[in-house]
């Protein structure tokens, strides 16, 4: 699996991942167009939507009926060191908060971004 970053212009940058395609840019605040997301709400969103699914995941695997699913993430940001301290995963659902407790147990396995984020994983360079 494989994602491509082409620089544009300024701090626009697009994200390509197979046939689909990402604009990011920075914030005026930060000396960008505000033209898309930041690659700080990306990382934020990857583990959202890949919860999300996980939920998903696991309600099929127990036959549970799903009417709605919403998660958001929130980062705690360390500015100083361009990094975030701590991720908050907030799931809602009108459905029983038992059913959904489970399902966010069974989510935690299935989910590859969270699994990831938690257990570390080496980044390696490459100059081409």
């Amino acid at each position: 699996m494989s994602v491509k970053a082409f620089w544009r212009v300024k701090y626009q940058v697009d994200v390509r991942a197979r046939q689909f395609s990402v604009l990011t840019d920075e914030p005026r605040d930060f000396s960008g167009d505000d033209a898309g997301m930041m690659p700080t709400e990306l990382f934020l969103s990857s583990l959202a939507s890949c919860f999300c699914m996980a939920l998903i995941y696991a309600a099929g695997k127990r036959k549970v009926e799903v009417e709605d699913m919403e998660v958001e993430v929130e980062g705690e940001k360390d500015v100083k060191n361009f990094r975030f301290t701590k991720l908050f995963v907030r799931v809602v659902s009108t459905m029983p908060s038992r059913t959904l407790e489970g399902l966010i147990e069974d989510a935690k396995k299935y989910c590859f971004v969270s699994r990831t984020i938690l257990d570390g994983c080496p980044i390696e360079y490459e100059i081409e």
